[in-house]
């Protein structure tokens, strides 16, 4: 716990509370030299008055402090609880003056502009997610949400029966906070919900360039998971081309990686030589392409965001997704690319059929077509189980079942039996009969 003693209110004294406010909160002892030296105060009073107003005169904005008369060895002391929260405190009428940080028991001085400037960078992207909105949770703003999370058909304990428990799982992605006698969404709730300000966008041109024709444009509103969810369905013709492992993961990142303070859409835009996905904002500090191309850093912008994702099944959460993208095309000249514009960063993947397997055609057959190795295996096998699939594909449970739910979806797989014992045949066989 941070805990700093002080013998009486300082004129400098608000110094530790700037330290304390912009660090992880902490406590000051007013009235004690040390842990066992209690000098007390003669006017508590009067000292605690003189705190408020240096305070409210040299703080800027003004933090959370509780202060506490507390009665030790027949002597009073005030006991300040100073909260942390979203803000940057710093000295009053200035931009960053005075801008002191504390780490452990330390109180630091952040001199040069550098090092404010990462600061600020660092601690909102520590919040961005968690910090409060004004807006009243409400449980048919999340319809959206629930039908995406029930057509996943998820077997985590937190997913089951997700209408009726709907307050418990964004409570448990802090999407919602109790505050004041009620839920409020925290922004990340605002991402989730159907009244979500964002978009996605999804357009195919007939030709290489913007200057083609547009054969098809959709303008997706609502959740970010309803968005995600129609995107996907938009992509599933291209399959072939993108196989849908690369276009998921190229997606997902898209939207768990965005910056959503900065305006604009995701947009997957469809040419005939390759399809750009693009997402809002610039590289977390700290990253660079090369870096996102080998999976060397796992540095996540919206940490709960990325978790939901995880948990769902929509990606794997190893931090080496673009890896695997670049890796799947080694053996063709064609190449993805990552580039880092003004507003936003953009991935270009190549059709597959431009490339030229050179080595090892078989490898990318087996990486990059999951539907049709099941197709395969039941050809041979007539009938297959989950766990038949999974040691085929060598991917999560959670995907797995992702991936025959659309085959179903699709017609191409009969599914018979409960969850567990579920055994699938292949459609046409089942015409047949």
């Amino acid at each position: 716990m941070n805990i700093e003693y002080k013998e009486k209110v300082t004129n400098k004294l608000y110094r530790e509370v700037i330290a304390f406010a912009n660090g992880t909160g902490g406590t000051l002892k007013i009235g004690m030299e040390d842990e066992k030296s209690i000098i007390g105060l003669e006017n508590p009073l009067a000292e605690e008055t003189a705190l408020y107003d240096q305070l409210s005169k040299m703080v800027e904005p003004l933090p959370l402090v509780d202060v506490n008369h507390v009665h030790i060895d027949n002597q009073v002391i005030l006991e300040v609880n100073v909260k942390a929260t979203d803000h940057v405190y710093r000295k009053r009428a200035t931009l960053f003056e005075e801008l002191y940080v504390r780490y452990g028991s330390k109180k630091r001085l952040l001199k040069t502009a550098e090092e404010v400037q990462r600061f600020i960078s660092l601690r909102q992207l520590d919040e961005t997610e968690n910090a409060l909105t004004n807006i009243t949770f409400r449980r048919e703003d999340f319809l959206g949400f629930v039908d995406f999370v029930k057509t996943l058909n998820i077997e985590k304990a937190r997913f089951a029966q997700v209408e009726d428990n709907i307050e418990e799982v964004l409570a448990s992605y802090n999407a919602i906070r109790w505050n004041n006698g009620e839920f409020v969404l925290t922004r990340l709730g605002t991402w989730l919900a159907d009244s979500s300000q964002t978009r996605g966008v999804l357009l195919q041109y007939s030709g290489d360039r913007s200057t083609s024709f547009c054969q098809q444009a959709s303008d997706f509103s609502g959740s970010i998971m309803t968005q995600f969810s129609r995107i996907m369905a938009g992509l599933r013709e291209v399959h072939a081309s993108y196989p849908n492992i690369l276009l998921q993961e190229s997606v997902v990142n898209a939207y768990v990686h965005r910056d959503y303070s900065v305006e604009g859409d995701v947009s997957i835009i469809l040419f005939a030589n390759r399809v750009e996905v693009a997402s809002p904002g610039t590289l977390v500090e700290g990253l660079s392409i090369d870096s996102v191309k080998k999976g060397a850093r796992i540095v996540r912008r919206n940490p709960l965001l990325h978790a939901l994702f995880v948990d769902l099944g929509l990606t794997e959460g190893r931090g080496d997704g673009m890896r695997r993208i670049f890796d799947t095309y080694n053996d063709g000249d064609e190449k993805p690319k990552v580039s880092v514009q003004k507003d936003s960063v953009v991935v270009r993947l190549p059709r597959i059929e431009q490339i030229e397997i050179v080595n090892n055609p078989i490898k990318i057959h087996q990486e990059l077509t999951h539907e049709e190795a099941i197709l395969n295996h039941l050809l041979e096998n007539k009938q297959a189980k989950n766990i038949d699939f999974q040691q085929i594909l060598g991917v999560s449970p959670s995907r797995v079942t992702q991936i025959v739910r659309e085959m179903v979806t699709k017609n191409l797989l009969v599914a018979e039996g409960e969850r567990k014992g579920r055994i699938y045949t292949l459609a046409i066989n089942k015409q047949e009969d």
